[in-house]
């Protein structure tokens, strides 16, 4: 097991847990946007070890379960130790640490498999449209050891690493914990699965459909098959961070909460392409997903949860009761994104043109490809650009926006967290209204199905 520093020792540890309750990170899928979650977090974990408080509670999918299990390894330093590690990791990724090589020997063999796949010869499986390279990068990453010494020690009291169950389509939820206490009862879209966490979890959290072969997960044996990325189903792993315990989270994400100005649909000219559809599936299964979330948290907040002003519901106090469940807890939250819907896609499509427009392309025939394959009108070709551009150019830009997101954040919540929505949701009287509205429908749907 490896060595670890102190920031006070598991009995402190155990204290801060006992007088505060639980911090938890929430870190979303994105490919290479998981620079973007860095850059914030170097803004956002200081102003937190400002306050006395830390994270203990740490929660992931596909990108987000890398950035999740790192800091989870790491969680017994000092804050700007943690955050120099991410840093640098972040400052060693290359497309090779990622992705292997399109072009090379071992291309003919991946196109003989897409066709015999596609043909249905026996016997022969793709798996996905490129090839990942996670699986001898990602020892770089994460110090396993490091991670159970500090879940064991309590500076990690809990970590999740969120996957889809191929055989069901059950989201999972891989669990180490703190003493393996028993949970609340949970919620029942997730399956929770304690288990010893290693790379397999986080390379099926990792695995995006169509992109990456499926995982194969042998541990624990009741969850043993195939897995992909925990996206398809639940992108913000909110959710297992309350049911962990904690009572604030720190939830990064892609786009703004509030909704643009609407604005009419341009009118089809053209039949849609690939990439077309491509972007509209990362969208809808990924991005979208963490704004949903945002936006039930703050209407169970405003409606449901006890708070100084806001009453909890008694009919969902009574109905909690009777199944034998905790009234809803009032969370308080920061949450970071950019301003502008879009703008990480622009800002990929930008990079991209200025690293590999024109001849500069002959420098790299993979990403050239990789560009010419995306190649969509508008915004299509940078929002999936945005995921999949492991530049170092890129990255760092990434890191710079979500840093300068995370202080904007800061700049407007002097105290870091918030629990009104009508603050960061913008809700007008009539809105508010339609929001209470949709809380209570979204309420009774779920009691319905328990």
């Amino acid at each position: 097991m490896s060595a670890l520093g102190t920031n006070g020792g598991g009995s402190l540890a155990a204290r801060r847990h006992e007088a505060q309750g639980e911090v938890a990170l929430v870190l979303p899928g994105g490919g290479a946007r998981g620079a973007y979650e860095v850059g914030a977090l170097t803004v956002l974990l200081p102003a937190l070890e400002a306050r006395g408080e830390r994270v203990s509670v740490f929660c992931g999918t596909s990108v987000g379960a890398i950035n999740a299990a790192a800091l989870a390894s790491v969680a017994h330093l000092p804050v700007h130790g943690q955050v120099a590690t991410l840093l640098e990791r972040w400052s060693r990724v290359q497309r090779g640490t990622v992705l292997r090589r399109i072009i090379g020997p071992r291309s003919p063999l991946r196109l003989a498999r897409l066709a015999g796949e596609i043909a249905g010869l026996p016997g022969v499986r793709a798996g996905g449209l490129l090839e990942p390279a996670l699986e001898s990068s990602l020892d770089g990453w994460i110090d396993w050891d490091a991670l159970h010494d500090n879940v064991e020690a309590g500076h990690a009291r809990g970590v999740c690493v969120l996957a889809t169950a191929l055989a069901d389509g059950t989201s999972v939820g891989f669990l180490e914990r703190h003493g393996r206490e028993p949970l609340e009862r949970g919620s029942e879209e997730i399956r929770y699965l304690d288990t010893t966490l290693d790379r397999e979890h986080v390379r099926a959290s990792a695995a995006i459909p169509f992109l990456f072969p499926a995982v194969e997960v042998s541990s624990p044996e009741p969850a043993a098959g195939f897995y992909v990325d925990g996206g398809t189903r639940l992108n913000a792993p909110i959710k297992p961070a309350i049911d962990l315990g904690a009572d604030r989270i720190i939830v990064i994400g892609f786009e703004p909460l509030v909704a643009q100005t609407p604005t009419q649909a341009p009118v089809a000219t053209r039949a849609p392409k690939l990439t077309d559809v491509a972007v509209n599936v990362l969208d809808g299964l990924i991005t979208d997903q963490v704004g949903a979330d945002m936006h039930r948290l703050a209407a169970v907040n405003s409606f449901f949860a006890g708070g100084p002003v806001n009453a909890p519901s008694s009919s969902g106090l009574a109905y909690r009761e009777s199944r034998g469940r905790r009234p809803y807890r009032r969370i308080r939250y920061a949450f970071v994104a950019p301003a502008q819907r879009g703008e990480l896609g622009r800002l990929a499509e930008q990079t991209y043109r200025e690293r590999l427009g024109g001849l500069r392309a002959l420098r790299d025939p993979d990403a050239a490809l990789l560009g010419a394959f995306l190649r969509a009108s508008g915004a299509g070709r940078g929002e999936l650009l945005s995921f999949l551009l492991f530049d170092p150019v890129f990255l760092g830009r990434l890191i710079d926006a979500g840093r300068h997101d995370g202080q904007r954040w800061l700049d407007r919540h002097p105290d870091l967290w918030c629990a009104d929505s009508a603050h960061d949701f913008d809700l007008d009287p009539a809105r508010a209204t339609r929001a209470a509205e949709l809380a209570r429908l979204d309420e009774w749907r779920t009691l319905r199905r328990r």
